[in-house]
């Protein structure tokens, strides 16, 4: 079985976030990780300002070339990547984009195929068979989103995903989550036919998947994700995820559908 290594990205203790956005100039409450007024993620706002810093200090700038600094935070996370909510063309260019390849430095190894074939597939399996079974239509998504009740809470059940595409939205594919514990399990089929699995854990109200905690199967090739879901007040979840296979942070909205 193929093992992935790359070098992850570099974390600091705790979820901070910025309190001012800067993609709408609000000043959010001390500790608020997505901004009240546009949704903007703060707590990836704050790591990309961090990074600059870093690279500014360090005297290694470049005119020469883009350098793209998006590097999601230990995370991915409950339906992810579920959240990932990605349709066909975003995951395709997710998948063949060019890898995290690995600089000097530490780098962890991971195999994201083990949720296919290692001691916890035939839960999963049982879970992708469930889903597929009570897969929602679209127009089951859309009731879904628009009779949301707010809640504030992250629970086990069925979710329908959507991607953020700025201001709006587009529905992705659903997801299902089941509790083990103080573990959770989660499976995600996307639109285009990629499949999501994994396990996170609750860390101060944010729902975490490590790089080695998850894997997505597309068209045969498994990759690592990492990713975030927060419960939002409205009854929304709030998603954000990165694969191996490309430095892009990728934003969803996954919202209840019969769930437990």
């Amino acid at each position: 079985m193929k093992h992935e290594t790359f070098t992850p990205p570099t974390y600091k203790e705790g979820l901070e976030a910025d309190a001012v956005c800067r993609q709408c100039g609000s000043v959010n409450p001390e500790g608020t990780l997505i901004c009240k007024i546009c949704g903007n993620n703060l707590r990836d706002q704050r790591l990309l300002r961090m990074q600059a810093d870093q690279i500014l200090d360090a005297d290694v700038t470049s005119n020469d070339r883009s350098v793209f600094l998006v590097r999601a935070l230990p995370v991915l996370g409950i339906l992810l990547i579920l959240w990932l909510g990605l349709n066909v063309g975003r995951m395709t260019s997710m998948l063949t984009s060019a890898d995290n390849t690995p600089n000097e430095g530490d780098t962890i190894e991971v195999d994201p195929g083990v949720f296919w074939s290692g001691p916890a597939s035939a839960a999963y399996d049982a879970m992708f068979r469930n889903l597929s079974a009570t897969l929602p239509t679209e127009t089951d998504a859309e009731n879904a989103k628009v009779n949301v009740l707010p809640s504030g809470a992250l629970k086990a059940g069925d979710y329908v995903l959507f991607e953020r595409l700025g201001t709006a939205s587009r529905y992705a594919g659903a997801a299902t989550v089941t509790m083990d514990g103080a573990i959770w399990r989660y499976n995600a089929s996307l639109i285009g036919g990629a499949e999501i699995r994994g396990e996170a854990s609750l860390m101060e109200g944010v729902l975490v998947s490590q790089w080695e905690q998850a894997g997505a199967l597309y068209e045969g090739s498994y990759m690592a994700i990492t990713g975030t879901a927060e419960a939002l007040p409205d009854g929304s979840i709030d998603i954000s995820g990165e694969s191996s296979h490309n430095t892009q942070v990728f934003r969803a909205v996954a919202y209840p559908y019969n769930a437990r």
